[in-house]
């Protein structure tokens, strides 16, 4: 993200963290970290422009898929 932010001439964002009802203004999905192998909930961020062009990186929980399944 920071090599984009470089090349694009732009600063690298802070990160912020996502509270329920943001408002966002996303223009262009910049990247998105891979889903976790973790089992749980795990950290995640997007970074993306907005509509001025200027970079945003939010970071919200997600579930991770590596959890055992019963059977």
């Amino acid at each position: 993200m920071a090599q984009y932010a470089e090349t694009q001439g732009k600063a690298v964002p802070d990160v912020k963290h996502y509270k329920y009802g943001m408002n966002l203004d996303i223009a262009k999905v910049v990247s998105v970290t891979p889903s976790s192998s973790a089992c749980g909930v795990v950290p995640a961020r997007m970074t993306y422009e907005d509509s001025q062009g200027e970079l945003h990186t939010i970071e919200y929980r997600v579930q991770g898929f590596g959890c055992p399944h019963g059977g």
